[in-house]
């Protein structure tokens, strides 16, 4: 039915009530549980009952949150249910709750809006969101990002898919002031680049949540040449942990049909921000690169 194209409405508290229908995983959940016995029937257990709060969870929290060990306990877990990842097993889950939903943080978008209703409710959402995101980022680790950039001897953004194209526009942008720049959209181009870091180089690294492994395990050789600067949605993510300065937005997107639409704006954002910042610092500097780069340009346009 059409009606199943987009949610009626957000759960605005993720986990304060579970409307999730009887979908593929918590079948097999459910065939699964005569089997499952101790921290596995308790995994079990705690997913069916906040099925919301484990798609905005790491790894490393849903461990945590069930009382488990280890994550070991959480990889055997999803594998009996014949998931080869935990990234394939949460975006299941998040499109099985979501359907084909459009969430926005603030408001649904419900199939009775016309293209005026959603502009008003998406551009309220992006504002709702924009104002969460001042009252919660931390002044101290904006600063000591801006702080880094400063004194970058050359910045390299990594970022793949939606991130990836943050990753290219901040390369860009810096790129116009003056500043050494590194970007590719490759992960095996940059692994290499990554392991041959050298003093003064800062990588500014955008993963929403902060689990993905091309971007996170080749970190770990650019440490401690590189200094790391993280752009992500999850507090206790993989990211997180091997960054020196780990930059944390505010997010309620709940579906991974929306592609992080809003939280993408808010990483825009952030990179803005630090942009204007190096902008300033680098005073005639920056105006100089900027005429350059307009100069460059020039021969594309009539």
């Amino acid at each position: 039915m059409v009606e199943k194209i987009f949610s009626e409405a957000a759960d605005s508290d993720a986990g304060s009530r579970n409307n999730t229908p009887d979908n593929t995983i918590h079948r097999r959940i459910r065939a699964k549980m005569d089997e499952l016995a101790g921290i596995q029937k308790k995994t079990a257990d705690y997913i069916l009952e906040n099925a919301n709060k484990v798609i905005k969870m790491s790894i490393s929290e849903l461990a945590q949150s069930v009382g488990a060990k280890s994550e070991s306990s959480i990889v055997r877990f999803y594998r009996t249910l014949g998931f080869s990842g935990y990234h394939d097993f949460k975006v299941t889950l998040a499109t099985e709750i979501a359907g084909s939903s459009f969430y926005t943080s603030y408001e649904d978008i419900t199939i009775q809006d016309d293209i005026t209703t959603i502009t008003e409710k998406f551009f309220r959402s992006a504002a709702h969101v924009f104002t969460a995101n001042v009252r919660s980022l931390s002044g101290d680790l904006i600063r000591q990002a801006a702080d880094l950039i400063s004194q970058a001897r050359r910045l390299i953004f990594i970022g793949y898919g939606t991130s990836g194209s943050l990753a290219s526009e901040a390369a860009f942008r810096f790129l116009r002031l003056g500043i050494t720049c590194y970007y590719s959209p490759d992960s095996h181009t940059n692994a290499i680049a990554l392991a041959n870091s050298q003093e003064g180089d800062v990588v500014v690294a955008i993963s929403n949540s902060g689990e993905s492994r091309d971007v996170v395990i080749p970190l770990d050789n650019a440490r401690p040449a590189a200094k790391i600067i993280a752009l992500t949605a999850s507090a206790k993510s993989q990211l997180v942990e091997v960054a020196d300065v780990p930059i944390i937005i505010s997010t309620e997107e709940k579906s991974y049909r929306t592609d992080a639409m809003i939280s993408r704006l808010v990483y825009s954002g952030i990179i803005s921000v630090l942009y204007i910042d190096a902008a300033i610092r680098r005073g005639n500097e920056s105006l100089d690169g900027l005429k350059r780069s307009r100069k460059a340009l020039n021969y594309l346009k009539y």
